[in-house]
Protein backbone atom coordinates (compact mmCIF):
# COMPACT_ATOMS: atom_id res chain seq x y z
CA UNK A 1 0.00 0.00 0.00
CA UNK A 2 1.53 3.51 -0.91
CA UNK A 3 -0.14 6.46 0.38
CA UNK A 4 0.85 9.93 -1.14
CA UNK A 5 -0.11 13.34 1.01
CA UNK A 6 1.20 16.75 2.16
CA UNK A 7 0.80 16.65 5.67
CA UNK A 8 3.09 14.47 7.74
CA UNK A 9 0.08 13.18 9.94
CA UNK A 10 -1.48 10.83 7.55
CA UNK A 11 -0.86 7.57 9.14
CA UNK A 12 -2.19 8.95 12.77
CA UNK A 13 -5.81 10.53 10.64
CA UNK A 14 -6.62 7.41 8.21
CA UNK A 15 -4.72 4.34 9.23
CA UNK A 16 -4.89 4.09 12.90
CA UNK A 17 -5.48 0.31 13.06
CA UNK A 18 -1.64 -0.06 11.83
CA UNK A 19 -0.39 0.75 15.11
CA UNK A 20 -2.58 -1.21 17.14
CA UNK A 21 -1.08 -4.23 14.83
CA UNK A 22 2.46 -2.95 15.49
CA UNK A 23 2.95 -2.06 12.01
CA UNK A 24 4.60 0.85 11.36
CA UNK A 25 4.78 2.35 7.67
CA UNK A 26 8.17 3.39 5.43
CA UNK A 27 8.04 7.37 5.77
CA UNK A 28 9.51 8.96 2.60
CA UNK A 29 9.60 12.44 3.24
CA UNK A 30 9.94 15.23 0.71
CA UNK A 31 10.97 18.44 1.52
CA UNK A 32 10.42 21.44 -0.13
CA UNK A 33 12.35 22.62 -3.20
CA UNK A 34 15.44 25.07 -2.99
CA UNK A 35 15.95 27.98 -4.58
CA UNK A 36 18.70 26.59 -6.67
CA UNK A 37 16.36 24.08 -7.50
CA UNK A 38 13.60 25.90 -8.92
CA UNK A 39 16.14 28.13 -10.77
CA UNK A 40 17.24 25.18 -12.73
CA UNK A 41 13.58 23.57 -13.04
CA UNK A 42 12.10 26.38 -14.55
CA UNK A 43 15.60 27.84 -16.45
CA UNK A 44 15.52 23.92 -18.28
CA UNK A 45 11.88 24.06 -18.95
CA UNK A 46 11.89 27.40 -21.23
CA UNK A 47 14.76 26.71 -23.11
CA UNK A 48 13.42 23.29 -24.07
CA UNK A 49 11.27 25.52 -25.87
CA UNK A 50 14.24 26.76 -27.83
CA UNK A 51 14.38 25.53 -31.48
CA UNK A 52 17.16 22.81 -32.09
CA UNK A 53 20.22 24.28 -33.00
CA UNK A 54 19.78 27.21 -31.21
CA UNK A 55 22.70 29.56 -30.42
CA UNK A 56 21.14 31.34 -27.40
CA UNK A 57 22.21 30.04 -24.03
CA UNK A 58 19.51 32.43 -21.79
CA UNK A 59 16.20 31.01 -21.56
CA UNK A 60 13.71 32.38 -23.39
CA UNK A 61 10.46 34.28 -22.41
CA UNK A 62 11.43 35.17 -19.14
CA UNK A 63 15.18 36.75 -17.89
CA UNK A 64 17.28 35.13 -15.66
CA UNK A 65 17.28 37.76 -12.95
CA UNK A 66 13.77 37.54 -12.82
CA UNK A 67 14.04 33.65 -12.29
CA UNK A 68 16.37 34.11 -9.97
CA UNK A 69 13.58 36.60 -8.09
CA UNK A 70 10.72 34.01 -8.54
CA UNK A 71 13.00 31.19 -7.07
CA UNK A 72 13.70 33.10 -4.14
CA UNK A 73 10.30 34.45 -3.68
CA UNK A 74 8.86 31.33 -3.43
CA UNK A 75 11.88 28.79 -1.78
CA UNK A 76 11.81 31.28 1.25
CA UNK A 77 7.46 30.83 1.78
CA UNK A 78 6.52 27.77 0.53
CA UNK A 79 9.36 26.17 -1.48
CA UNK A 80 6.35 24.71 -3.79
CA UNK A 81 7.38 24.28 -7.30
CA UNK A 82 3.57 24.69 -8.47
CA UNK A 83 3.43 28.06 -6.82
CA UNK A 84 6.66 28.71 -8.37
CA UNK A 85 5.24 27.62 -12.08
CA UNK A 86 2.09 29.59 -11.35
CA UNK A 87 3.47 32.88 -10.99
CA UNK A 88 6.28 32.03 -14.08
CA UNK A 89 2.66 31.66 -16.02
CA UNK A 90 1.06 35.27 -14.66
CA UNK A 91 4.11 37.00 -15.27
CA UNK A 92 4.33 35.26 -18.98
CA UNK A 93 0.21 36.48 -19.22
CA UNK A 94 1.52 40.19 -18.12
CA UNK A 95 4.47 40.22 -21.25
CA UNK A 96 1.59 38.87 -23.81
CA UNK A 97 -0.84 41.55 -23.10
CA UNK A 98 1.40 44.29 -23.38
CA UNK A 99 3.15 42.98 -26.36
CA UNK A 100 -0.37 42.64 -28.06
CA UNK A 101 -1.22 46.11 -27.10
CA UNK A 102 2.16 47.44 -28.16
CA UNK A 103 1.75 45.39 -31.80
CA UNK A 104 -1.75 46.61 -32.05
CA UNK A 105 -0.67 50.12 -31.33
CA UNK A 106 2.16 50.07 -34.27
CA UNK A 107 -0.77 48.51 -36.89
CA UNK A 108 -2.62 51.90 -35.84
CA UNK A 109 0.34 53.87 -36.56
CA UNK A 110 1.09 51.86 -39.47
CA UNK A 111 -2.71 52.11 -40.78
CA UNK A 112 -2.57 55.98 -40.35
CA UNK A 113 0.76 56.31 -42.37
CA UNK A 114 -1.27 54.35 -45.77
CA UNK A 115 -4.62 56.24 -45.38
CA UNK A 116 -4.78 58.91 -47.83
CA UNK A 117 -5.94 62.40 -46.97
CA UNK A 118 -9.23 61.78 -45.99
CA UNK A 119 -12.22 63.60 -48.46
CA UNK A 120 -14.93 66.01 -46.62
CA UNK A 121 -17.92 64.02 -44.40
CA UNK A 122 -20.41 65.26 -47.07
CA UNK A 123 -19.33 63.10 -49.95
CA UNK A 124 -18.67 60.25 -47.98
CA UNK A 125 -21.40 57.39 -48.56
CA UNK A 126 -20.96 55.26 -45.45
CA UNK A 127 -19.00 56.14 -42.49
CA UNK A 128 -19.03 52.43 -40.88
CA UNK A 129 -17.52 50.80 -43.83
CA UNK A 130 -14.51 52.59 -43.71
CA UNK A 131 -14.07 52.15 -40.12
CA UNK A 132 -14.81 47.98 -39.92
CA UNK A 133 -12.48 47.79 -42.73
CA UNK A 134 -9.87 49.91 -41.02
CA UNK A 135 -10.06 47.79 -37.89
CA UNK A 136 -9.84 44.29 -39.21
CA UNK A 137 -6.91 45.74 -41.23
CA UNK A 138 -5.56 46.56 -38.01
CA UNK A 139 -6.28 43.48 -36.47
CA UNK A 140 -4.50 41.59 -39.20
CA UNK A 141 -1.37 43.36 -39.71
CA UNK A 142 -1.28 42.80 -35.29
CA UNK A 143 -1.52 39.41 -36.30
CA UNK A 144 1.10 38.77 -38.80
CA UNK A 145 3.85 40.33 -36.60
CA UNK A 146 3.30 38.66 -33.51
CA UNK A 147 3.19 35.38 -35.62
CA UNK A 148 7.06 36.86 -37.14
CA UNK A 149 8.01 36.26 -33.06
CA UNK A 150 9.77 33.16 -31.95
CA UNK A 151 11.34 31.80 -29.09
CA UNK A 152 14.80 33.58 -29.57
CA UNK A 153 13.06 37.30 -30.57
CA UNK A 154 9.87 37.82 -28.14
CA UNK A 155 10.13 39.69 -25.59
CA UNK A 156 10.97 38.62 -22.00
CA UNK A 157 9.30 38.85 -18.46
CA UNK A 158 11.32 41.35 -16.51
CA UNK A 159 12.03 41.71 -12.76
CA UNK A 160 9.17 44.19 -12.61
CA UNK A 161 6.81 41.80 -14.11
CA UNK A 162 7.82 39.56 -11.43
CA UNK A 163 7.74 41.89 -8.75
CA UNK A 164 3.81 42.53 -9.74
CA UNK A 165 2.78 39.38 -9.60
CA UNK A 166 5.20 38.02 -6.54
CA UNK A 167 3.53 40.50 -4.87
CA UNK A 168 0.31 39.89 -5.41
CA UNK A 169 0.16 36.50 -4.29
CA UNK A 170 2.71 37.27 -1.04
CA UNK A 171 0.80 40.00 -0.05
CA UNK A 172 -0.53 38.35 2.64
CA UNK A 173 2.23 35.71 3.19
CA UNK A 174 2.47 34.98 7.05
CA UNK A 175 -1.40 34.51 7.08
CA UNK A 176 -1.53 31.69 4.03
CA UNK A 177 1.53 29.99 5.75
CA UNK A 178 -0.17 29.61 8.89
CA UNK A 179 -3.66 28.31 7.47
CA UNK A 180 -1.20 26.25 4.81
CA UNK A 181 0.28 24.23 7.88
CA UNK A 182 -1.02 20.53 8.73
CA UNK A 183 -2.13 19.50 12.02
CA UNK A 184 1.80 18.47 13.83
CA UNK A 185 3.17 21.27 12.46
CA UNK A 186 -0.19 23.73 14.22
CA UNK A 187 0.67 21.53 17.11
CA UNK A 188 4.79 22.38 17.18
CA UNK A 189 3.60 26.31 17.37
CA UNK A 190 1.05 25.89 19.69
CA UNK A 191 3.64 24.06 21.71
CA UNK A 192 6.05 26.83 21.34
CA UNK A 193 3.69 29.11 22.43
CA UNK A 194 2.70 27.83 25.37
CA UNK A 195 6.21 26.67 26.38
CA UNK A 196 7.11 30.87 26.17
CA UNK A 197 3.97 31.88 28.12
CA UNK A 198 4.99 29.56 30.91
CA UNK A 199 8.68 30.69 30.87
CA UNK A 200 8.01 34.45 30.66
CA UNK A 201 5.16 33.90 33.56
CA UNK A 202 8.10 31.94 35.64
CA UNK A 203 10.43 34.99 34.91
CA UNK A 204 7.36 37.64 36.00
CA UNK A 205 6.70 35.41 39.72
CA UNK A 206 10.33 35.70 40.44
CA UNK A 207 10.93 39.22 39.32
CA UNK A 208 13.52 38.61 37.06
CA UNK A 209 13.79 40.89 34.01
CA UNK A 210 15.62 39.77 30.73
CA UNK A 211 17.23 42.64 28.41
CA UNK A 212 16.49 41.87 24.51
CA UNK A 213 20.36 40.95 24.27
CA UNK A 214 19.65 38.05 26.51
CA UNK A 215 16.40 37.14 25.61
CA UNK A 216 18.12 35.10 22.90
CA UNK A 217 19.72 32.93 25.18
CA UNK A 218 15.93 31.55 26.66
CA UNK A 219 14.65 30.29 23.74
CA UNK A 220 13.94 26.47 24.37
CA UNK A 221 15.79 23.60 22.91
CA UNK A 222 14.44 21.19 20.25
CA UNK A 223 14.66 18.62 23.01
CA UNK A 224 12.95 20.53 25.44
CA UNK A 225 10.36 21.82 22.75
CA UNK A 226 9.37 18.33 21.96
CA UNK A 227 9.09 17.01 25.79
CA UNK A 228 6.30 19.97 26.19
CA UNK A 229 4.63 19.27 22.57
CA UNK A 230 4.25 15.17 23.58
CA UNK A 231 2.83 16.49 27.01
CA UNK A 232 0.57 18.70 25.33
CA UNK A 233 -0.37 15.63 22.93
CA UNK A 234 -0.96 13.37 25.41
CA UNK A 235 -2.91 15.47 28.47
CA UNK A 236 -5.22 16.31 25.99
CA UNK A 237 -5.72 13.37 23.96
CA UNK A 238 -6.55 14.80 20.28
CA UNK A 239 -3.36 14.20 18.30
CA UNK A 240 -0.62 11.56 18.56
CA UNK A 241 2.91 12.50 19.35
CA UNK A 242 5.13 12.20 16.91
CA UNK A 243 8.31 10.10 17.07
CA UNK A 244 11.61 12.83 18.51
CA UNK A 245 13.00 12.58 14.53
CA UNK A 246 9.52 13.01 13.09
CA UNK A 247 9.16 15.96 15.14
CA UNK A 248 12.75 17.39 14.39
CA UNK A 249 11.42 17.15 10.23
CA UNK A 250 8.20 19.05 11.63
CA UNK A 251 10.50 22.04 13.21
CA UNK A 252 12.72 21.91 10.11
CA UNK A 253 9.80 22.84 7.53
CA UNK A 254 8.59 25.79 10.01
CA UNK A 255 11.88 27.10 9.58
CA UNK A 256 12.07 26.17 5.87
CA UNK A 257 8.39 28.17 5.74
CA UNK A 258 9.94 31.29 7.62
CA UNK A 259 8.25 30.51 10.92
CA UNK A 260 10.53 29.95 13.65
CA UNK A 261 14.07 30.46 13.35
CA UNK A 262 16.94 28.78 15.04
CA UNK A 263 19.65 30.56 17.74
CA UNK A 264 22.94 28.85 18.80
CA UNK A 265 23.40 29.15 22.17
CA UNK A 266 25.34 27.12 24.86
CA UNK A 267 23.46 24.29 25.10
CA UNK A 268 23.21 23.96 21.65
CA UNK A 269 20.86 24.72 18.87
CA UNK A 270 17.69 26.66 20.03
CA UNK A 271 14.21 27.68 17.92
CA UNK A 272 12.89 30.99 18.59
CA UNK A 273 9.95 32.67 16.64
CA UNK A 274 10.80 35.44 14.32
CA UNK A 275 10.62 38.68 15.59
CA UNK A 276 7.31 39.42 13.16
CA UNK A 277 5.71 36.59 15.04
Amino acid sequence: MVGIANALDLTDRFLPRLKSKNLKPDLLPFHPYSAAQIKSIITTRLKSLLPEGSQQTSAPFIHPAAIELCSRKVASQTGDLRKAFEICRRALDLIEAETKEKHENEAREKMLQMTPSRKPLGETTNCASPTKGGSRSVAQIATSSLKALTAETAPRASIGHLNKVTQAAFSNGTNQRLKALNLQQKAALCALVALENRNRMARANSGLSTTPSKSATLAPTVKILFDTYTILCTRDSVLHPLSSSEFREVVGSLETLGLVSPVEGKAGSFIAQTPSK
